[in-house]
């Protein structure tokens, strides 16, 4: 099957059926926050790794954006919403899909439209993040459908999420930040909730200093 014939079906998973004897057939509308027109490739994974650290800088510094009305909105994150944004900002940018999941429910990138879930939202890479953003917390970064866990620091790559989990005895997360950059001698952290809500990095001395940074940090990408 082509990678159109998949991307079809991508969209059409979320379309309910009619029976065989309704001949009419269903008028399908979506929201779509932007268009999804190919599938995430290793390459597209290098080059998003790549990019982190530009977006997060920029988002970091970028206090307003204008919501679909002409309003201005600050750009004010909690911890999970920053990384959001920044995934947001690189797929949109290159038109490639973007699921994540909740306890409320999945948010796509291109989604069967509902008045009631998405006039308020605009169609861009901001209203997709708002709307996730609405439900999104920081133990939906735990959940295996949005990162995978890995094995070792070494392991770690720029934009991995540090999710802070195990000083707490049900092990769930309540504090995430993102690796922008990491090199043999430091790790450059984002995270959103700081003293003014904007993601600030901090540059660590060392990759073992995770640990006394905070001990209990649980690495995913």
């Amino acid at each position: 099957m082509s990678e159109m014939g998949q991307l079809s079906q991508l969209v059409a998973r979320g379309v309910p059926f009619t029976p065989k004897s309704d001949q009419s057939g269903v008028k399908v509308k979506l929201k779509v926050f932007w268009k999804t027109t190919r599938f995430w490739t290793q390459a597209d994974i290098i080059d998003y790794q790549q990019n982190v650290l530009v977006i997060a800088s920029r988002l970091r510094n970028e206090r307003e954006y204008w919501n679909k009305h002409g309003e201005i909105r600050q750009s004010k994150f909690t911890c999970e919403d920053f990384a959001i944004r920044v995934l947001s900002e690189f797929a949109s940018s290159k038109e490639l899909p973007v699921k994540l999941t909740t306890g409320v429910r999945t948010y796509r990138n291109m989604e069967m439209y509902s008045s009631n879930e998405h006039d308020k939202y605009a169609s861009n890479k901001y209203g997709f993040s708002e709307i996730v953003m609405l439900t999104f917390g920081a133990r939906d970064m735990q959940r295996g459908v949005n990162t995978v866990p890995i094995n070792t620091e070494e392991d770690l790559k720029a934009g991995d999420i540090l999710a802070q989990a195990l000083d707490r005895a049900d092990g769930i997360a309540h504090h995430i930040q993102m690796v922008g950059r990491k090199t043999p001698k430091a790790i450059d952290i984002f995270q959103g909730n700081t003293v003014d809500l904007e993601g600030r990095n901090r540059v660590l001395d060392a990759i073992r200093q995770i640990k006394p940074a905070d001990p209990q940090n649980w690495a995913c990408k």
